[in-house]
């Protein structure tokens, strides 16, 4: 498959990605027959919609409509630390969401208008991110679906740190502050604190692994039966997101075939250490592992293969989450 045709294979199959999850928070639409097989971060999944999708129609719209229903269901301050990492939406399309959110009654929303945007990612295409409603969509999160777990544990917490660090250890053996802190889109501070009181509370179980203490879950403990194992595995979206980000910038920088291997190479190499160190931070670290010491034609058929990997998990769907 020539490069560009793998692109917009690729950003096809991310767009009904990106639908299916809306379609399980409440969307109104059919989802593509796949299904969510992971638990939905709806943070990384609204940054992700303004960087693939708001030049698709039906996103627009759909989007602001979900967020004017259920905009408390939303960490700002989440939304707001997963940005400064990855810089992975347009700061364009979020002053205008945040614009949006502000007039209809959601103040918190005024802060993502505040965000440095000298880092920005440099767009591989333009938006035209308009939000706007004729009418309310879809409705609530049906909060019972083993994908919606997330949004199920902020209405019984609230919004903060503690719903993600519960619905990371159901689904995880075991982890430390740094790690689940990275994972989570949380300070490391907070997240000690959190796991500190889950200790006293008896749901973890606490050891020492060289100098980190390694949290696990007591499983003698009967909250966590109260919980629920979902069934739904944990995906590391935002960094997945970016790395996809930056696989699509190469496919677009290479899409020159009047040039030479060598040319084209060097016209792929300028995302490559990064697009290694967005997947590296995932379930899917083996991804594009090493392609950065390639060169010339060894470089573009590694890329391309690499490439054919990542749009099949997106498209079968079945390893999303798995390490």
């Amino acid at each position: 498959m020539e490069n560009n045709g793998l692109r917009k294979k690729l950003h096809e199959s991310l767009l009904y990605l990106l639908w299916d999850q809306w379609v399980a928070l409440g969307f109104e639409g059919h989802e593509n027959g796949k299904g969510i097989p992971f638990i939905i971060d709806p943070e990384a999944l609204l940054l992700a919609s303004l960087r693939f999708a708001m030049n698709e129609g039906r996103f627009g719209e759909a989007v602001s409509g979900w967020l004017h229903r259920n905009g408390e269901m939303v960490s700002v301050q989440r939304l707001k630390n997963l940005q400064m990492v990855t810089q992975l939406a347009p700061y364009a399309d979020l002053r205008k969401l945040s614009e949006f959110m502000e007039g209809k009654g959601f103040r918190s929303w005024k802060s993502l208008a505040e965000l440095d945007s000298a880092d920005a990612l440099e767009d591989f295409s333009p938006n035209d991110f308009s939000p706007g409603i004729d009418r309310l969509t879809g409705q609530a999160p049906d909060t019972k679906k083993p994908e919606n777990l997330l949004l199920r544990l902020r209405l019984v917490f609230g919004i903060s740190a503690r719903p993600e660090i519960l619905t990371w250890l159901l689904t995880h053996r075991s982890g430390h502050a740094a790690g689940i802190a990275r994972e989570t889109g949380w300070f490391s501070k907070s997240v000690q604190a959190i796991l500190n009181d889950l200790e006293k509370a008896g749901m973890l179980v606490a050891r020492n692994v060289g100098k980190r203490k390694e949290f696990s879950k007591n499983s003698r403990n009967e909250l966590w039966d109260a919980l629920g194992e979902s069934g739904a595995r944990w995906f590391s979206q935002p960094g997945f997101y970016l790395g996809v980000h930056h696989v699509l910038r190469v496919l677009e920088a290479s899409e020159n075939h009047g040039i030479s291997a060598h040319a084209r190479a060097i016209a792929m190499r300028s995302d490559l250490i990064s697009l290694e160190a967005s997947f590296g931070n995932t379930e899917h670290n083996g991804l594009f592992a090493g392609t950065s010491i390639q060169t010339g034609a060894d470089l573009i058929g590694h890329f391309n293969t690499e490439t054919l990997a990542l749009l099949k998990l997106i498209e079968t769907r079945e390893s999303l989450g798995e390490s």
